[in-house]
């Protein structure tokens, strides 16, 4: 039984459960696309149209029962938070609570996954700090890093990459322009590469000339993440965590958010930190010039943090 079989199981164990192919839980329960419905209950049973049978037969890893019809489904099922309910022809209801349960964190086999995209994203990082420069403009430095997210095997990303400069990085829906970087900005550089359905998001400044303001708010970034690094492990509150990290300077978001797909953990929060969550930790500071923020993904060890990019 591989890992998604278990987390087929656990997942059954809450109550019957339908997944599409769209749902984005879905890659850490099936190996494929190539079916119509995924029935999780007593049984788990993927069902597909017969022009699928090849591409299912190939792609699934499972031993999940295979029925080429379309299902009669009885009763009432839970879906993810994220079906197009109007779209199906069955009872049912919203499977958040289960999927926070079930999805709070990654096996290790999954670690194994995000850990390999941690070090391409790391390579993409190396290369592309050496093109960037003033007078490119934003979109031509997102299209630079992108494409070498994607020479290391990125496949997808959870949400647009996003390179302003600036104060319009201070802005909530901020996307890269046609803008030329200019010297005496921060340049402010957020990014989700995906392999397999899972993501890490990560966020990084640059700064096109040295500015006290700038250099000390950064300090406090990494002396904060310096103190985290003593402090995470199982058992520590969320609360707690992000008191910790607004010790730099309160901001209006979430300082901890799930990460790589997962359900779990959130500060603020009452949830309680254990081995092997994955999660993003969101520090920023907002100046007249532009924000600072170092978005970092972690795992949760077992007597102590790694940190990932």
């Amino acid at each position: 039984m591989n890992y998604r079989e278990i987390r087929a199981r656990l997942i059954a164990s809450y109550g019957n459960f339908v997944f599409f192919p769209s749902d984005p839980e879905v890659p850490k329960i099936i190996s494929t696309k190539a079916f119509t419905h995924l029935v999780l209950g007593e049984d788990i049973v993927v069902y597909a149209q017969k022009a699928m049978e090849e591409e299912l037969e190939e792609e699934l890893q499972e031993d999940y029962e295979v029925v080429y019809e379309f299902p009669n489904l009885k009763g009432e099922y839970f879906v993810s938070p994220y079906t197009n309910v109007g779209n199906i022809d069955f009872k049912s209801k919203n499977g958040l609570e289960i999927l926070k349960k079930a999805m709070r964190k990654p096996f290790e086999e999954e670690i194994e996954i995000i850990e390999d995209l941690n070090e391409r994203i790391n390579k993409a990082l190396a290369e592309f700090w050496n093109e960037i420069s003033i007078g490119m403009r934003e979109s031509e430095a997102k299209a630079i890093l992108d494409c070498k997210l994607m020479k290391e095997g990125i496949v997808n990303f959870a949400y647009p990459t996003l390179i302003v400069s600036g104060k319009r990085s201070k802005h909530l829906f901020s996307k890269s322009s046609e803008k030329k970087i200019e010297k005496g900005e921060i340049i402010y550089i957020d990014s989700s590469p995906q392999i397999n359905g899972y993501s890490l998001n990560f966020s990084r400044v640059i700064f096109t000339e040295e500015r006290k303001e700038w250099v000390d708010a950064l300090e406090r970034i990494n002396e904060m993440y310096s103190h985290l690094s003593t402090i995470i492990m199982p058992g520590i509150n969320c609360n707690f965590l992000d008191e910790q990290i607004r010790k730099i300077g309160n901001f209006p978001h979430y300082s901890v958010m799930p990460s790589g797909g997962f359900y779990m953990p959130y500060a603020p929060g009452d949830c309680v930190l254990e081995e092997n969550m994955l999660m993003s930790i969101v520090p920023s500071i907002y100046l007249d010039d532009g924000l600072i923020r170092v978005k970092r993904n972690v795992i949760v060890g077992k007597t102590k943090p790694k940190f990932l990019i």
